[in-house]
């Protein structure tokens, strides 16, 4: 008689994690529960530090003067992309009345106007009628919306705080490191730098791209998900792994505290930095060391976070429509430019940035597949490579910068590596996962039905 194989552990790991997971009442209210512990933790440490805290700076955004408006633009998009229809020109209807009414009284009194108090109550009290007087899957719908809309600012005030925080724990700084081993790849932000400081039609082009990253994810984010108030969100989306990046990405700054060439070699913040050199003259470093640096000035280096969204954007914007794709690409070229034109990265930051979001996705998406062994290989291999560029910056920057085409080789090879294998996660059609023990191989066309499914 014959016994059918029974399945492997990875085959068991891999069926467990396939399946969707609804979390109903109790579970949306656990990760809520989480959400504001985080934040609560975040704000208890700056406290500590003599700092304002994400809850300052939230109570500030909507009683006082709101800082960062394109984030905020960003998640009201996003909320009026996924709640119902029929609420949507009530919501911005609310939300202009509001910014009007706030903006007129700052004219009253001579500021300038601004964007973000309207928004922020318009978005909560959207939030407070749905669960007051909407039911069933509308409610769900809205305050689902609402919820990620409301989001992107509250991840931006922890983002802030996190930033002045790594500047606290951290006096000293990596920078003359990555800038040696930065030549090894020939210090492109200095390169990059003479080219966008000679064309002002540059210049005002990638500073609107570079400011309004959160606009991009949200135009990404309308192309993926236009049509969940009426089927649902797809398991995987690009406010996923925005929020993942802004939420991991900061913890490196406290391991590897680098301010940036424009601060560092430049004149970005005068009096600040060691020498004013950059983007003209590559600084005469033989021997790179921890050097002190204002601590007012964030260490929001590596990985490059704007590279690691501007990632995201990409990824996103491939899978998505010929209007998507070009979206995504331009965005990615111009961010990348961006970071390097105007100082606020050395190239290695950007490799590290792309490292990290392929990590990431490679984690994240295609979830109706579940954790086969190629995807527990490749985040296993992406966490490796990542970790290697920073230790083979800090550790080995002056051969790296004298070795010739052998460094660029040893700082390129693995992020190309790393990007070929994330394709294979990503189109799993591509080897054999589908293959079971004993049974057929899943079609390509099911897979992709399963992951709307």
């Amino acid at each position: 008689m014959l016994h059918q194989a029974q399945p492997g552990l990875f085959d068991r790991v891999r069926r467990l994690t396939s399946r969707r997971v609804e979390l109903g009442v109790r579970g949306w209210s656990a990760v809520v529960l989480v959400l504001v512990a985080f934040v609560v933790v975040i704000q208890i440490v700056s406290q500590a530090y003599g700092i304002h805290g994400p809850v300052d700076l939230l109570a500030h955004d909507f009683v006082g003067r709101p800082g960062i408006g394109e984030i905020k633009i960003a998640g009201l998009v996003l909320a009026l992309v996924c709640m119902p229809a029929r609420l949507r020109w009530w919501t911005l209807g609310a939300v202009v009345l509001l910014e009007a009414i706030w903006n007129l009284q700052r004219l009253i009194v001579g500021n300038p106007a601004t964007v973000g108090n309207g928004i922020l109550f318009g978005l909560v009290g959207i939030g407070l009628f749905a669960f007051w007087r909407l039911n069933g899957a509308e409610q769900s719908a809205t305050l689902k919306a609402v919820g990620l809309g409301l989001m992107m600012p509250i991840m931006g005030r922890v983002g802030d705080a996190w930033l002045v925080l790594s500047a606290k724990a951290n006096p000293t700084v990596l920078d003359e490191y990555v800038e040696v081993a930065d030549r090894a790849l020939g210090s492109p932000s200095w390169a990059m730098g003479r080219i966008v400081s000679d064309s002002a039609v540059l210049t005002e082009l990638l500073s609107k791209v570079y400011v309004y990253l959160p606009v991009g994810a949200a135009i990404i984010a309308f192309f993926q998900l236009r049509h969940v108030a009426r089927e649902g969100f797809p398991r995987h989306h690009i406010v996923r792994t925005f929020l993942v990046i802004g939420m991991l990405g900061p913890i490196i700054y406290f391991v590897f505290p680098v301010v940036g060439p424009t601060y560092a070699f430049g004149h970005e913040q005068m009096g600040a930095g060691w020498v004013d050199v950059w983007p003209w003259v590559t600084p005469h470093i033989t021997e790179p060391v921890a050097v002190y640096f204002d601590q007012g000035i964030a260490r929001n280096c590596m990985p490059s976070l704007h590279t690691a969204w501007a990632t995201c954007i990409l990824l996103h914007g491939l899978r998505g429509s010929a209007a998507s794709k070009v979206f995504g690409s331009v965005w990615f070229v111009c961010t990348v430019a961006a970071t390097l034109g105007f100082g606020f990265h050395y190239a290695i930051d950007i490799l590290a940035g792309v490292v990290f979001t392929l990590t990431l996705e490679a984690a994240l998406t295609r979830p109706e597949i579940g954790w086969t062994r190629l995807r527990m290989g490749v985040v296993a291999g992406g966490a490796t490579v990542f970790a290697g560029l920073l230790l083979v910056t800090r550790l080995a920057a002056v051969p790296l910068s004298t070795s010739g085409a052998g460094g660029a080789v040893l700082l390129l090879a693995p992020v190309l590596i790393m990007a070929i294998a994330f394709l294979f996660v990503e189109r799993p059609e591509l080897v054999s996962v589908g293959q079971r023990p004993g049974g057929p191989t899943i079609p390509p066309r099911l897979l992709r039905e399963r992951s709307r499914a």
